[in-house]
């Protein structure tokens, strides 16, 4: 392991730690968008706290008002983070690259610091330990833009619910309202 992280070269501490982070961020991720599975599931019951503090608002422009920025608040919550984990994925290619460039440019300025024949084992020697760089922003990018792209299909899926959920209950309590009036 120690041989791997030394191949990937300068780069290395660098995609270390964008690979640390993106992991927290995916583990933060998982737990937020778990609870607030759980969350749209109790707000779902008669007698859940949202539903009590809709009821309070007598006013419908009050309701819908709060129902907004009860949405706008949730969102806020599930989309923290995303932004970056696509950054961190289309950045790690990036400093793979830029490893890989930097390890070529030393293979040539090693070759050309040699007074021996160029064989093809001395380029491959030196091309070999350069693309390990490219590999390795390639191992972080490839999980980091997947695990995003399904982040947001359910983050999607969670507001399109939490907004089905909200104008239920709100069409409800309007319903309720005038029928009893």
């Amino acid at each position: 392991m120690q041989d791997l992280f030394t191949a990937v070269g300068i780069m290395a501490w660098p995609l270390f730690g964008v690979s640390v982070l993106a992991l927290a961020i995916v583990l933060e991720r998982i737990t937020s968008f778990s609870l607030g599975w759980v969350h749209l599931q109790q707000i779902k019951q008669q007698n859940s706290d949202f539903n009590q503090q809709l009821q309070k608002k007598t006013q419908p422009e009050q309701r819908e008002q709060w129902c907004q920025l009860y949405l706008q608040d949730c969102l806020a919550s599930w989309r923290k983070r995303l932004t970056i984990l696509s950054l961190l994925g289309t950045l790690s290619p990036l400093m793979g690259l830029l490893g890989t460039v930097w390890g070529l440019v030393l293979m040539f300025r090693k070759i050309a610091q040699t007074q021996q024949a160029v064989t093809p084992a001395l380029l491959a020697d030196g091309l070999w330990e350069a693309m390990y760089s490219t590999m390795a922003g390639l191992m972080i990018a490839i999980p980091c833009l997947l695990l995003s792209g399904v982040f947001n299909t359910v983050l999607e899926r969670m507001q399109t619910d939490l907004t089905r959920i909200i104008n239920h209950l709100n069409y409800q309590l309007c319903f309720d309202e005038a029928a009893n009036a």
